[in-house]
C-alpha cells in the first residue's frame, strides 16, 4: 500500500549494471519508420485556380504599373556565409579588445584559475588515482574476491584507494613535516659556525698558498674574505628566516589552502565515481559536434594522448618516490646528516626528466661542503651511483619508451615550461611534448598516406 496515493509509481528499468571500468559503447542506427512519412493531399483544379489568378494579378499590376510584394526565398549558401562572416568579424574584435586591454585581461585569468584551483587539483588527483581504482577493481576485488557486482567493487576500490592515499599525506605531514623543519633550524644555527669554519679553512688555505708562492699578493684576498664572508652567511641566514614565516606562519593563507584541499578532496571523489558518467556525457558532445569519422578519430586521438600523459606521470611519480626512498638510506648507511631533508629534495628534483638529479645533487653538495668536505665527495658519489641506476635500470623498468620523443624535445619541453610555469612546467613539459610530437607525426603519416607519399 502506498502511503501517498498521487505519487505515481516508478517502473524498474531492465537495464544491465554497468560497471565503471567498462568502455563507452557508441552505436549507429536508422530510422525507426523509414516508409512513414508526411503525405499531403493536393486539389489540382485548385491549384489551376491560383495560378489563373496569379496572371491576373500580374496582369492587373502590370496595367497600374505597381509591383506586387516579393516574397524572401532563403538560401542555405549565402545564410551559411553570412554566419561566418559575422563569426569572424566578432573574433577580429575580441582580438582586438583583448590586445588592447591584456593587462586586466590576464589579471581576471588569474583569479579565475585561482576560483577553479580546487576543481583544477580535484582533476588532477582523480587523473593520478584513476589508474589505482580500477587496478584495485580488476585485480583484488574481481579475480580474487570474486565479487560480481560492478557498482559494489567500484565503491570499495575507491573508498580504499583514497583512504591509503589520504593516509599517506596525513602521515608524511605527521611524520616528514616536523623532522623537515627541525633539520631546517639546525641549519640555520650551524650556519653562524659554519661561516667562521670555513673563513678558517680559507685563511689556512690563502696561507699555503702564500708559503707555496711568495711573490702572489694573498693579503689583499684574505682581507676581503675576512670583511664579506660574515656578513655573507649572515645575510643568507636572515633571508632564509624572514622566508619561512611567509610560508608557515600566515593564518589566512593557510586556511585558504586548507579549504582548497578539502573541496579539491571532495572534488576528486565524485570525479573517479562518476568518470564514466563524465566520459559518456564528453562522448555525446564529440558526436553531437563533429561527424562520426572526425569524432571517432577524436576520440581515439584523445585516448592515445591520455595514455601517454598518464603513463609518464605515475611511471616518473614511482620511480621518484623509489629514488627518494633509497638514497634516504644509502644515506644513513653512511651516517651523513640531515638525510631525510637531502632524500626529499632528490625525490621531488627527480620529478623532472634530464636535470632534475643535477638540480636535486648541486643543494646537497653544497650543503655538504659546508659541514664536511669529505662529506660533500661522499654524497656527490652516492647521487652519481644511485642516478646511474635510475638511468640504466630502474628508469627503463618503469616508465620504458612512455613518451617516444627524442632527447632533443625533452630539453625543448623543459626549457620552455620551466620558462612559462616554474617548477610545475619543467615536470609537465615532457609529456605536453611528447603528446603533441605524437599528435603531429599521425597528422603528418595520415597526410603523406593521402597523397600515396613514403619517407625513408
Amino acid at each position: 500500500m502506498r502511503l501517498n496515493p498521487f505519487s505515481k509509481k516508478k517502473k524498474k528499468k531492465n537495464t544491465v549494471e554497468r560497471g565503471h571500468r567498462e568502455p563507452i559503447v557508441v552505436k549507429f542506427f536508422k530510422e525507426k519508420d523509414p516508409d512513414k512519412s508526411l503525405h499531403v493531399s493536393i486539389d489540382e483544379d485548385a491549384v489551376e485556380e491560383d495560378k489563373a489568378s496569379g496572371t491576373i494579378e500580374d496582369e492587373n499590376a502590370e496595367a497600374t504599373g505597381k509591383k506586387g510584394h516579393a516574397r524572401f526565398v532563403p538560401n542555405d549558401k549565402y545564410f551559411t556565409v553570412t554566419v561566418y562572416a559575422f563569426t569572424a568579424v566578432m573574433a577580429l574584435i575580441l582580438f582586438a579588445v583583448i590586445i588592447t586591454n591584456i593587462a586586466p585581461v590576464l589579471a581576471g585569468v588569474r583569479r579565475f584559475l585561482g576560483v577553479l584551483s580546487p576543481f583544477i587539483i580535484g582533476a588532477i588527483i582523480a587523473f593520478i588515482l584513476t589508474p589505482i581504482v580500477n587496478f584495485v577493481d580488476e585485480a583484488f576485488f574481481e579475480k580474487v574476491c570474486k565479487i560480481k557486482k560492478p557498482k559494489l567493487r567500484a565503491g570499495l576500490s575507491i573508498a580504499i584507494t583514497f583512504i591509503v592515499f589520504f593516509g599517506l599525506i596525513v602521515l608524511s605531514i605527521v611524520k616528514l613535516a616536523p623532522e623537515i623543519s627541525e633539520s631546517i633550524v639546525n641549519l640555520y644555527d650551524k650556519s653562524k659556525t659554519i661561516g667562521p669554519s670555513i673563513g678558517k679553512k680559507i685563511n689556512d688555505l690563502l696561507d699555503n698558498l702564500k708559503t707555496s708562492f711568495p711573490t702572489l699578493d694573498v693579503d689583499k684576498i684574505t682581507t676581503a674574505v675576512n670583511e664579506n664572508l660574515p656578513s655573507v652567511f649572515s645575510v643568507a641566514g636572515d633571508k632564509i628566516m624572514a622566508f619561512i614565516p611567509k610560508i608557515f606562519s600566515t593564518s589566512y593563507s593557510i586556511i585558504h589552502v586548507l579549504i582548497d584541499i578539502l573541496l579539491a578532496m571532495a572534488i576528486s571523489i565524485y570525479m573517479v565515481c562518476d568518470k564514466r558518467r563524465i566520459a559518456h556525457a564528453a562522448t555525446k558532445m564529440v558526436y553531437c559536434l563533429f561527424k562520426p569519422g572526425k569524432a571517432s578519430s577524436f576520440i581515439e586521438n584523445a585516448k592515445e594522448s591520455f595514455q601517454i600523459f598518464t603513463g609518464f606521470i605515475i611511471g616518473k611519480a614511482i620511480d621518484s618516490l623509489i629514488i627518494g626512498i633509497l638514497s634516504f638510506f644509502i644515506l644513513n648507511i653512511f651516517q651523513l646528516k640531515y638525510s631525510l631533508l637531502v632524500a626529499v629534495i632528490i625525490g621531488v628534483t627527480n620529478m623532472i626528466p634530464f636535470f632534475g638529479p643535477f638540480i636535486g645533487a648541486i643543494p646537497g653538495i653544497l650543503l655538504y661542503l659546508c659541514i664536511d668536505p669529505v662529506d660533500a665527495l661522499i654524497f656527490g658519489g652516492i647521487v652519481l651511483a644511485i642516478q646511474q641506476f635510475d638511468g640504466w635500470v630502474l628508469g627503463p623498468m618503469i616508465l620504458g619508451d612512455s613518451t617516444g620523443v627524442r632527447p632533443i624535445w625533452v630539453i625543448f619541453g623543459i626549457t620552455v615550461g620551466g620558462a612559462y610555469f616554474g617548477f610545475a612546467g619543467m615536470f609537465l613539459g615532457v609529456p605536453v611534448t611528447a603528446v603533441i610530437v605524437y599528435l603531429v607525426n599521425k597528422m603528418v603519416d595520415k597526410k603523406l598516406n593521402e597523397k600515396h607519399i613514403e619517407v625513408q
